[in-house]
């Protein structure tokens, strides 16, 4: 009978301290000054006036995603992007695509070529990822960046540009008409080169397994053909320095995709020959886009997360990869701004593994230990955070998880295949954080 009573007049405080103990769990007052520093993304002119402050005079900024399949990401780095360019006169934005497939985007936006449709020049995105960029969100921005460059001078229009690797033949397509136009007496050296991928039928995996025998390798004819593009003297006009610049980087390209393949499938290192590559290109355009006034280019970059910030901020560094933000700021310190973007939950598009068709999934609510989790309990929505100088003891220079989805999805083992652990507060200066966000939309 005592001991019914006793439970009887347990059971409500038990129910009471379980209350307080989750409402302790999530609530803010671990991160409750997080609130208080965040500023709301609204949607108004101003919301990124504080950004803008903070980027300075950089040269390099890097633009982020934890996701490359979330609308919202996309829609804000055209905002920040078309003020990049318009206040502080940036002039080339590189995407985490390969040079090839957006050559004639390029000259689209640029107002040079044949007139086409936005949705014309997005479909020489014909390999996988294709909804990367054939999406309705960054199909808006190139019409936008067009209509903007129409009113600028020639010489002052700003570039779209490719930094990828990963289409090998394209680039040696590329390369080749590039040099039986401008260098006829090439031909035999081209050739050479062309003959010698030809037997892979444009097949990476075929020529990667293969080039781990040193005798199938063809890094000597690619090295041949980077050449005879370097020996080339500019041309004076716009359009054909545009073109000895695509030319120059497809050839840079196969050089390293090249290396990169080798690599990959001779079960060497591979990710910091694709970074170093990538890395080289951002460079390459700040040259290219320093002409002819010859001031300082500025480059706007967009990528994932993992490319964008600091490696050594996260479980990155334990492997020994390095990121782009790494690399630039080994020779351009105190030029190189990050900015990372994240979500907690919502809908995104991706594959289910490579190659196959992409769709949407439902994104479930980051894991309780995320820093997304932390910065929901926060109150935040959609806000930007300055993460220059934060305190060592925030919560934010803790090492917690975080969302870094690629291009493949697997629901069923998100937690070991979509995290990284990483501390937020040195892995990027400044973040935008959006609490819930929708899937990209492909273009029709």
């Amino acid at each position: 009978m005592w001991a019914r009573q006793c439970r009887r007049w347990l059971r409500p405080l038990v129910a009471v301290l379980s209350g307080i103990a989750l409402a302790a769990a999530q609530s803010p007052l671990v991160s409750g000054p997080l609130a208080q520093r965040a500023l709301p993304i609204t949607g108004s002119v101003g919301d990124y006036d504080q950004l803008l402050a903070t980027i300075g005079d950089a040269r390099f900024v890097l633009l982020g995603e934890s996701t490359h399949g979330t609308s919202d990401f996309y829609h804000e780095r055209a905002r920040i992007s078309r003020r990049l360019i318009r206040e502080r006169g940036f002039a080339a934005v590189m995407i985490e695509a390969d040079v090839p497939e957006v050559e004639r985007l390029n000259q689209y936006v640029r107002g040079m070529g044949v007139e086409e449709t936005p949705a014309e020049t997005l479909s020489g995105f014909t390999r996988f990822p294709r909804w990367m960029w054939q999406n309705v969100e960054f199909r808006d921005f190139v019409e936008q960046l067009r209509a903007d460059n129409l009113l600028r001078p020639a010489e002052e229009r700003v570039g779209i540009y490719g930094m990828d690797v990963n289409d090998l033949f394209g680039a040696i397509d590329m390369v080749r008409a590039y040099l039986r136009a401008h260098a006829p007496g090439a031909e035999a050296r081209v050739g050479a080169t062309y003959r010698c991928f030809a037997p892979f039928r444009r097949s990476t995996e075929a020529y990667g397994t293969a080039a781990r025998k040193p005798s199938r390798s063809c890094e000597g004819q690619a090295v041949a053909l980077a050449a005879e593009v370097d020996r080339l003297s500019v041309p004076d006009t716009e359009t054909a320095r545009e073109e000895r610049f695509t030319a120059a980087r497809s050839a840079a390209a196969l050089v390293a995709g090249e290396a990169y393949f080798r690599a990959v499938y001779a079960g060497a290192y591979s990710w910091n020959v694709r970074e170093r590559s990538m890395a080289a290109a951002i460079e390459a355009a700040a040259l290219s886009s320093a002409a002819p006034s010859m001031r300082p280019g500025k480059v706007v970059v967009w990528a994932h997360n993992s490319h964008v910030g600091n490696a050594t901020s996260t479980e990155m560094a334990n492997s020994g990869e390095v990121s782009l933000a790494d690399l630039l700021r080994r020779t351009h310190l105190g030029e190189v701004f990050s900015l990372g973007f994240l979500t907690r939950s919502g809908t995104v598009m991706a594959a289910p593994a490579w190659d196959r068709p992409a769709q949407i999934y439902r994104l479930p609510s980051a894991s309780r230990d995320s820093v997304e989790a932390l910065l929901h309990r926060s109150g935040l929505d959609r806000s930007l955070l300055i993460l220059r100088n934060t305190s060592p003891s925030s919560p934010l220079a803790q090492r917690r998880p975080q969302r870094a989805i690629g291009v493949t999805y697997r629901p069923s083992s998100e937690r070991n295949t979509s995290y990284i652990q990483g501390q937020l507060a040195s892995q990027f200066d400044s973040l935008v954080y959006l609490d819930q966000t929708r899937a990209v939309s492909p273009v029709p």
